[in-house]
């Protein structure tokens, strides 16, 4: 789960975005969105699933939902924040 949310303090990161927190991992890709991905951690947390055996040989190795990147994560807010930086304006000349 990603939550923005707007941050003024006297720095120079005022406005940007700011990892806070992180709780979950994404879900793997083309996992078929939110009702996919349910799906998915039924199956691979139920060895007697019917899909568990397919679901985690589909999915990526040692899949666990409750283990986050946090440096992926603040490299990615980071990136935002390079995007957001207000940048100086140009005067228009008359």
């Amino acid at each position: 789960m990603i939550k923005l949310e707007k941050w003024f303090d006297n720095t120079t990161t005022e406005g940007l975005p700011l990892l806070l927190e992180a709780a979950g991992r994404c879900p793997p890709e083309d996992v078929g969105g939110a009702p996919g991905y349910a799906d998915y951690l039924e199956a691979i947390g139920d060895a007697t699933h019917p899909e568990h055996e397919n679901m985690r040989l589909w999915g990526p190795e040692q899949f666990d939902p409750n283990v986050i990147d946090r440096k992926a994560i603040e490299a990615a807010v980071n990136a935002l924040s390079a995007l957001w930086k207000p940048r100086p304006r140009k005067l228009r000349s008359k």
